[in-house]
């Protein structure tokens, strides 16, 4: 059962106060003993109160709305689990509110959000835009307005903001050479439409463990699921999913007795899913928003003031028990 949070009423009887000082801490106003807010904080923490800071009001007397948006993609699975719990939760652990918008990889949603964000006068916006497509000039602007922004991408980009990079290399260059271990004359990666950066670096890195043949097949997780044959038909012999999307063909492809070395891009919670003995490339999103809170936070009280970018590779992971004999079954 939930445990019901107290009111102000409970938390200013224990502590011998007023509900009115109560609120007056909880809201951060300055009209209250240092040795007063001390004691009320410390009671409330002790009997569970989350207290959300009201940020409408706070901008209405012309104080800072401590608050900050969060813009990002819900059909990426990785983003719409334990990437946007953290960051919620160092927000709220920083006393910040947080405004979560689900984008749909749509400028005119991302516009309308930043508009209303602006509006609301929101001190920061964490952004999660995987390609230079996804910030053009208006959505710039608007962050500009804004005046403080972290964007979490995929892909270096030369914006006048601070970035949290989450690159494929090294990670996709020690997927190849795993590939190269176990043998494998024909790797294949499976991308959707917007990988060319992951692209790029797998076919760099075929090229330097000196295969001589590679594929990269661009499809959706839809056209997978839909047609086993394609599956049964992927022309190499080792496969790299560069999309989570595709991991449930391709399992089911491997259990239903291909035996190729398969290695899948998945967050944490998916991993956990995963058979123990399937290699992967771990995906740091979490890790990247709170990383992306703390340098917000820096932005907004003026120590981060030239826009950085902070590099947090992807990592591959691989199980000693994968594929022992490593035998594959290459297709000619």
């Amino acid at each position: 059962m939930k445990k019901e949070q107290p009111s102000m009423l409970k938390i200013a009887h224990r502590a011998q106060v007023s509900a009115m000082t109560v609120s007056r801490v909880l809201n951060h106003s300055a009209a209250v003993a240092e040795s007063t807010r001390t004691k009320v904080l410390a009671i409330a923490r002790e009997m569970g109160y989350r207290h959300y800071p009201n940020a409408i009001s706070r901008m209405l007397r012309g104080e800072r709305s401590r608050s900050i948006g969060v813009l990002a993609c819900f059909a990426r699975p990785h983003l719409a689990g334990e990437a946007i719990h953290r960051i919620g939760k160092e927000l709220f652990d920083s006393d910040y509110v947080s405004y979560i918008v689900d984008t749909y990889s749509d400028p005119v949603v991302v516009l309308c959000a930043l508009k209303t964000l602006a509006e609301r006068r929101t001190e920061g916006v964490i952004y999660y835009a995987y390609s230079n497509d996804e910030i053009d000039e208006d959505i710039s602007r608007l962050l500009r307005q804004i005046g403080s922004s972290v964007i979490v991408t995929h892909v270096r980009q030369e914006i006048p903001f601070h970035q949290i990079y989450c690159g494929w290399d090294p990670g996709v260059r020690e997927v190849v050479q795993y590939f190269a271990a176990c043998g494998s004359h024909c790797p294949v990666m499976l991308k959707e439409s917007r990988n060319e950066e992951c692209r790029r670096v797998f076919e760099s890195a075929c090229r330097e463990f000196g295969f001589r043949r590679w594929k990269v097949i661009t499809c959706s997780a839809d056209r997978l699921a839909d047609s086993p044959d394609f599956c049964e038909g992927l022309p190499g012999d080792a496969i790299f999913c560069s999309s989570e999307r595709f991991r449930l063909p391709i399992l089911e492809l491997t259990d239903g007795g291909r035996a190729v070395p398969v290695v899948m891009l998945l967050d944490d919670f998916l991993i956990s899913q995963l058979r123990p003995d399937y290699p992967v490339l771990r995906r740091r999103e979490p890790e990247a928003g709170v990383q992306a809170v703390r340098l917000l936070l820096e932005q907004i009280n003026g120590r981060a003031v030239e826009p950085q970018t902070v590099s947090l590779p992807m990592q591959f992971l691989e199980k000693a028990a994968a594929f022992p004999e490593k035998k594959l079954n290459a297709l000619e």
